[in-house]
């Protein structure tokens, strides 16, 4: 497939749990990796309004046009006051190696540039390919949280 760049970050909203959830159902080998089942609708409505609740939490469905093709989640103000940190950066399945995930952090980047001056991405399990990513968008290794998880950082500002 071509590659493209051309994404679109639509705030999630209190009736998108259903994109959302198509986009985890889209992703099996994510969960396989982080060693969780695919979570069920319900889960994933819990887990809308927990972001709808939290002011320094926010979401974005990746748009392409017109379809859902990914989903991010981070955190503003977090792990300190000028900061912002990743949480998930999923892109579906079918839709990987096409530059969403490159074109949706690079757009998030721009976006907290003006209140952040470092963004950290956490990488669940052992995700080799989610470690160059990073890597190849310029972040650097951190360190690890434990077995399961490590740290990257790139400064914005």
């Amino acid at each position: 497939m071509m590659p493209t760049r051309a994404v679109e970050l639509q705030p999630v909203g209190a009736g998108d749990a259903h994109r959302i959830h198509s986009v985890y159902r889209a992703s099996p080998r994510h969960f396989e990796r982080i060693g969780i089942e695919v979570p069920g609708l319900p889960d994933v409505e819990r887990e809308v309004e927990a972001i709808l609740a939290d002011p320094a939490r926010r979401a974005y469905l990746v748009q392409h046009a017109g379809d859902t093709v990914g989903y991010l989640d981070f955190k503003r103000r977090y792990p300190g006051e000028d900061e912002a940190t990743v949480t998930l950066i999923l892109i579906a399945e079918p839709h990987q190696g096409r530059g969403f995930g490159r074109a949706a952090i690079e757009d998030l980047e721009a976006l907290l540039a003006h209140e952040s001056r470092r963004l950290y991405a956490a990488v669940y399990g052992h995700n080799p390919g989610a470690a160059a990513f990073w890597k190849k968008l310029g972040y650097r290794y951190l360190k690890d949280g434990g077995p399961t998880l490590s740290w990257y950082y790139k400064r914005l500002s």
